[in-house]
Order: C-alpha cells, then structure tokens, then sequence
C-alpha cells in the first residue's frame, strides 16, 4: 500500500513542478502581451504636437516616462502619479520578483507572488480607470485578462496541490536525518 502513495505522491511532485513552469510561463506571456498596443490617439482630436508616438502599450507607458504627453493630455491631468500607473507598476514588481523566486524555489512558497500578481491584475484591470476607462484596443485588454485569468486558476491549482502534498508527507519526512 505504501508503494501506490509514493508513486501518487511523487506524481503529484512532478505536477506540482509542472504548474510551477506554467506559472512562470504565464507571467511571462502576461508581460508580453503588454508589448502590444493599448492606447492610441490621434493627433488632431486631442491637439497633441507633431512628434509625439500615436499608439503606445503598457511596457512603453512604464519604462518612457518621456512620452507621457499623450495619455496626460487624454486623461486630463497634469502629470501621470502612481494614483494612475499602482497596477502596472505593482504588477510588474509582484512579477518579476514571483518569476525569480518560482525559478529558484519550489514549494508553497512560491504560489504567493504569482497569486497576487494575478489577483491584483484581475481587481485592476476592471476598476482602474487607466487600465479599463483610457484603453482603446478592448482585444489586447480582453488578451491581457484572459491571460491573467488563467494565470490565477494555475495558481490555485497549484496552491490546493501544494497543500494536498504536504498533508501527504510521511511521519518521517522532517526528522528522517534524526535516527542515522
């Protein structure tokens, strides 16, 4: 009998190890497809000057802060804060720093970043005014969600998975070194 729990057990492992690259392949696809367009404005409707890019995406928002013009003059405000940029900005910190540590590590652990990347993403995407409101490419902000969406329920699989193991693990598992 205990021969079937450790075969169940060690494909559980092996699952477990799966759902964590598909975690991280998730987050990486999420951050990609911030490369495609999400805002575009015309010149001549918002009396933005000569020079100025006419399609911008979520990377070039974040990483230009020169060419803010643009969704300044769309959103009506003076300069963009992080009143404005908290999903984006949170996002891609909870990402990054969930891509390193799911790469270095296994385990519970590991869930927590990549879980809240995806949690915030999904609160943010519908009640962010610069995420959802500005935003005039819907098929890149359907993309972006979907992906996060199935990011979150990766996650959670691999949450339950992670909680599944270690109520599994034998009597012996944290003190087996004590005995030899």
């Amino acid at each position: 009998m205990d021969m079937v729990n450790d075969n169940k057990r060690l494909q559980q492992l092996k699952l477990i190890n799966y759902l964590r690259y598909a975690m991280i392949g998730m987050m990486v696809l999420v951050f990609l497809s911030w490369l495609l367009p999400y805002f575009t404005y015309d010149e001549a409707d918002y009396g933005l000057h000569r020079g100025y890019k006419a399609t911008k995406c979520l990377w070039g928002v974040l990483l230009l802060p020169s060419d803010f013009g643009q969704i300044e003059k769309v959103m009506d405000i003076k300069f963009i804060s992080l009143r404005q940029l908290h999903v984006v900005l949170l996002m891609a910190v909870l990402g990054i720093i969930g891509i390193i540590a799911s790469a270095n590590k296994r385990g519970i652990g590991t869930t927590i970043l990549p879980l809240a990347f995806s949690i915030y993403g999904l609160i943010g995407y519908f009640t962010s005014d610069f995420m959802s409101v500005y935003c005039n490419h819907p098929v890149t902000r359907i993309i972006q969600i979907i992906l996060i969406a199935i990011t979150f329920v990766v996650c959670v699989v691999n949450f339950v998975l992670c909680i599944k193991e270690i109520k599994s693990r034998p009597a012996d598992y944290y003190l087996s070194a004590v005995g030899e």
